[in-house]
């Protein structure tokens, strides 16, 4: 089999796995468990998964040579639901303050992101600057991640519009500078163009940075990825006016899915003979495809999974929303890389 015969197969065994994880969870308690609890446990564990991919390479541990792919595929899915039975209850006693309440969920969230920036934009800085250990350079970057995203959450923002909510206390607000919606809105476009950055292999940055080294690589390519936000969210949010949940899902949430859809499960293939900056904007085609039709997908199958078409909008709590997201990325993105980083697309390479 080529590599898109691969891909698709892949991808189909992804939204299978996912479909009937999803599934499972909802019969076995209800959507709100779902979206709360299941949801915020695979975002706790996915800045792991990410660091365990980039980082160690999944060679990490060294044990993981000797397996053959099916044993090491399901030891590196053991240690990734391991990460989430640790970082779960340690967020929710910290930062959650015993609570999983809308605030802590929405610093989970950008700590996913983050994660993606430090460790691919930045590469490790600062970290790799201290040591070169493999576990402390992987577990100190993911610390160094939830610092600098506690800080981050801290200055940007704010749940004053919440306070009639019955979990919201005064001590869980942050008070930062702008809204909550606003603020989650836009770090999910900034992640988007990290996805986006990493499709165009980094183009421009290194003609830009002229070879520099980090930090410097690092905050040339997190300005650009500022700007293109900051644009991209004025343009859909104060021009057009759209709802920036509905916005942020519709767009952002999805193009991060496309992305992977189109880098990973494709194995970072596809246009391989195209040059940057063609070959970047072969793959954002494809990616906007993707996209499109992975929203319609989950939005259709939303109402026979959750037993009915939940409500959008911020009166009704973005139900719809929160759904369609924690599926598409709460769920689905940790699958796509246990089946193509962990397993390595097993059984579907042995097959061919």
């Amino acid at each position: 089999m080529n590599f898109i015969t691969i891909g698709v197969l892949g991808t189909l065994m992804v939204l299978g796995l996912s479909g009937a994880l999803i599934t499972t969870i909802t019969d076995s308690a209800d959507t709100d468990f779902f979206i709360n609890w299941a949801g915020t446990f695979f975002m706790c564990a996915t800045p792991f998964q990410i660091m365990m991919a980039v980082v160690w390479k999944h060679e990490y541990p060294n044990v993981l040579k000797k397996m053959s792919t099916p044993i090491e595929g399901l030891t590196l899915t053991l240690l990734f639901l391991l990460a989430g039975c640790i970082i779960t209850p340690v967020l929710i006693f910290t930062v959650g303050q015993g609570s999983l309440t809308p605030i802590l969920i929405h610093y989970i969230i950008q700590s996913v992101g983050l994660s993606l920036l430090v460790i691919i934009v930045f590469d490790c800085w600062p970290i790799r600057q201290f040591t070169s250990n493999p576990l402390l350079l992987g577990l100190g970057t993911l610390l160094y991640c939830y610092i600098l995203d506690f800080i981050l959450f801290s200055i940007f923002y704010d749940y004053s519009f919440m306070s009639s909510a019955p979990f919201y206390t005064e001590s869980l607000n942050p008070n930062g500078l702008f809204n909550a919606i606003t603020s989650l809105s836009f770090a999910v476009t900034a992640v988007a163009f990290v996805m986006v950055l990493i499709m165009f292999e980094m183009w421009p940055v290194p003609q830009i940075a002229k070879g520099g080294n980090q930090p410097l690589f690092g905050f040339i390519a997190t300005l650009l990825i500022l700007l293109l936000s900051g644009l991209t969210y004025y343009l859909f949010v104060e021009l057009l006016k759209i709802e920036p949940m509905e916005y942020m899902v519709r767009g952002p949430v999805c193009i991060i899915f496309g992305a992977f859809i189109v880098d990973n499960m494709m194995q970072f293939q596809l246009f391989s003979t195209l040059k940057q900056p063609l070959k970047g904007a072969a793959k954002m085609l494809v990616c906007l495809v993707c996209a499109g039709a992975m929203y319609e997908l989950y939005e259709w199958i939303l109402p026979y999974i959750a037993g009915e078409d939940l409500p959008s909008g911020p009166s009704t709590g973005y139900a719809k929303e929160a759904w369609i997201a924690t599926a598409m990325l709460g769920i689905t993105f940790p699958i796509i890389n246990i089946v193509s980083g962990a397993f390595k697309f097993w059984p579907i390479k042995r097959l061919s």
